[in-house]
């Protein structure tokens, strides 16, 4: 008696640019009212394996949060950042035995991430002064455009849309990313602890849908 155990073979691309938008939100010092607010992305990807790639991933959003009259401290400020991010991501097909499994195979495309980049900080509204209860004007210490370092982590899933030859030519990807800023000018303050609570690193997430479409030299996997 003999058996025979067979795996599934894998098409692809090795190259694939996307577009995609989605939603912020702001966590850190300025607790007060974090407003949703869009952002747009673009990317550029080398495919490794089917489910393991490396790209470089542009932002172009805002980032919000404050009020210039209900917040405790009158702060209220409005980030039109740009982000530029080197990362990899790996997911679930490329660790996981999903020949034998239908749920695993469906679910093949679920990733994590991380890398590295820089965000350009661009304040274009913020409230800079304020009365104190003696009278005194008090500044807020901060800029209004700065650069700092941004390290992020994704979550996500892409979803496969092979050609007539079998190849991934389009991919629809859900992802949120939750980005840590190495600095204090994020939200363009960066009062002393003394007089504020400013004892974390800024954050902010995005929550995205996107699309890619796949090209270049082919790959069997």
């Amino acid at each position: 008696m003999s058996s025979l155990v067979s795996s599934a073979q894998y098409n692809y691309y090795r190259l694939s640019v996307g577009v995609g938008g989605g939603f912020t939100r702001y966590f850190g010092d300025v607790e007060h009212k974090p407003r949703l607010q869009s952002s747009i992305t673009a990317n550029f990807d080398y495919n490794l394996t089917p489910f393991v790639s490396a790209g470089i991933e542009i932002q172009k959003g805002n980032i919000s949060a404050g009020d210039s009259i209900s917040d405790p401290h009158l702060r209220f400020f409005k980030n039109s950042y740009t982000a530029i991010i080197a990362n990899g991501k790996i997911q679930l097909g490329q660790i996981a035995n999903i020949d034998y499994s239908n749920f695993l195979y469906s679910i093949r495309g679920l990733y994590l991430g991380t890398g590295v980049g820089v965000v350009m900080n661009n304040q274009s509204e913020i409230k800079r002064t304020k009365i104190n209860p003696g009278g005194q004007p008090y500044t807020f210490p901060g800029k209004d455009k700065s650069m700092e370092l941004l390290v992020p982590a994704n979550i996500g899933i892409n979803f496969n849309f092979e050609d007539y030859w079998g190849y991934t030519r389009f991919v629809v990807t859900l992802n949120h990313q939750f980005n840590v800023a190495f600095g204090e000018n994020l939200d363009g303050y960066a009062d002393p602890q003394t007089k504020f609570k400013n004892n974390s690193p800024d954050m902010f997430g995005i929550t995205s849908i996107g699309i890619k479409y796949t090209f270049g030299p082919e790959g069997i996997f």
